[in-house]
C-alpha cells in the first residue's frame, strides 16, 4: 500500500470520525488499596514483589548501605556519577563511560546502587528514568540491586507517577522509563515462577 493511499484513507476516516479538540482521557484506578495510606500500601506491595525493604533516614543512608554490603559480602559496587562520592570501603566502579569501554568490568560487578525517581504505591514498584548520569544497564546487570527511594517521591498510582515525570521534564516524558517490581522473574518453564534468572536476584529498596 503506497503512502498516498494510506494518507487518503486517513483523511476519509477523519471525515467520518473527526477528532475532538482538547479531548482528554480519563484515568480510573481499579486497584483498591489494602492499607490506609500511600506509604504503607507501597511497603506492602513492594514486599509482595519480593524486594527487601529497609527504612532509613537521609543522615543514616550511608550506614544502611554499608550494612547491606557487609551482610552480602560484596566487594565491588557499580555506581552512577551522582553517587560516586558515597563513603564505602568496597571498590567503586563509576558508570561514566560508554558500555563498550566498560564492558569487561560491567558484567563482573556484583552490586549496583542507584536512585529511583518514584515509587508507585498501588503496584508496589519503583521507577527509574534512564539518562547519561544513570544508564539503563545499571539496574539490569548486577546480582544485587540497592535502590534508594525518597518517601516523598512515592505516588499513588501509575497515572500520578507519569504526571510527576512530565511536570519535572517540561511537560514531556523521558525517552526511557523502567518500572521495576523487585528481583527479575520468569515463568517460562512449566509455568513456575523463578526469581533472578535474567537480571538481579536480590533487590534492596531503602526508603528514606
Amino acid at each position: 500500500m503506497s503512502k498516498e493511499t494510506i494518507l487518503n484513507k486517513v483523511q476519509e476516516a477523519l471525515k467520518q470520525n473527526p477528532l475532538q479538540q482538547n479531548e482528554r482521557g480519563v484515568y480510573t484506578d481499579i486497584l483498591k488499596p489494602i492499607e490506609n495510606d500511600i506509604l504503607s500500601e507501597y511497603k506492602r506491595g513492594q514486599e509482595v514483589n519480593k524486594a527487601i525493604l529497609i527504612e532509613s533516614t537521609k543522615d543514616e543512608l550511608e550506614s544502611t548501605i554499608k550494612s547491606i554490603l557487609e551482610k552480602e559480602n560484596i566487594k565491588q559496587v557499580l555506581l552512577p556519577v551522582s553517587l560516586e562520592n558515597i563513603n564505602i570501603s568496597q571498590e567503586k566502579i563509576i558508570y561514566n563511560k560508554p558500555v563498550d569501554e566498560l564492558r569487561d568490568t560491567l558484567f563482573q560487578v556484583e552490586c549496583g546502587i542507584f536512585e529511583a525517581n518514584y515509587g508507585v504505591s498501588n503496584l508496589g514498584i519503583f521507577s527509574v528514568a534512564s539518562s547519561s548520569d544513570q544508564p539503563r544497564l545499571l539496574s539490569l546487570i548486577t546480582k544485587y540491586n540497592i535502590v534508594l527511594l525518597k518517601k516523598e517521591n512515592i505516588k499513588e498510582n501509575l497515572a500520578t507517577t507519569l504526571k510527576a515525570y512530565k511536570e519535572a521534564n517540561k511537560d514531556k516524558l523521558p525517552t526511557n522509563i523502567l518500572f521495576i517490581a523487585g528481583p527479575s522473574r520468569t515463568a517460562d518453564i512449566e509455568f513456575k515462577v523463578v526469581l533472578g534468572v535474567h537480571g538481579p536476584q536480590i533487590v534492596y529498596v531503602i526508603l528514606y
